[in-house]
């Protein structure tokens, strides 16, 4: 991951990355590396990247999850996918099972008032959707989950 860095995206002033919106849809004012929660807010650290290198990452715990080939040894990735006190919170992940998974399904969905994620990873399918909006709140949230829905959707 060559993309990753902390804060907000872009060069302040110039449209070289998706704009962020807040939940309401209205464009943030300003853009850029400043242009974030308060470190004590923000999620994962505050840390951005690429969609390409996110893609990396998550084929990269998509491959751990199957036991394949990957940056870290396999009971390392047991040891993130895994609720470590029972319930379904697993270091970042929500593990749920879903039959479209054929079993197990990784989730990950959050925002930082100005931009939206949501990932599936079904290691059994050896399938993982990504999709990213640019806004943030309940709007977001329900346009990403009809996209990952659409996608699966394709897959059954």
């Amino acid at each position: 991951m060559k993309s990753a860095g902390f804060g907000g995206t872009g060069t302040p002033g110039e449209i070289d990355q998706p704009w962020p919106h807040t939940a309401d849809g209205k464009p943030t004012s300003e853009n850029g590396p400043d242009m974030d929660n308060p470190p004590v807010m923000g999620p994962a650290g505050r840390v951005h990247c690429s969609i390409q290198d996110w893609a990396r990452f998550v084929q990269d715990q998509l491959r751990g999850a199957r036991g394949a080939s990957a940056l870290l040894k396999p009971e390392s990735y047991q040891v993130l996918q895994t609720p470590p006190f029972g319930g379904d919170y697993a270091l970042g992940w929500k593990v749920v099972q879903r039959s479209w998974a054929g079993g197990k399904a990784l989730n990950h969905a959050g925002d930082n008032t100005m931009n939206f994620a949501n990932v599936w990873v079904a290691p059994q399918r050896n399938f993982a959707i990504l999709v990213c909006v640019n806004q943030s709140g309940d709007t977001a949230f329900n346009a990403t989950d009809e996209a990952v829905g659409a996608m699966i959707g394709l897959l059954k």
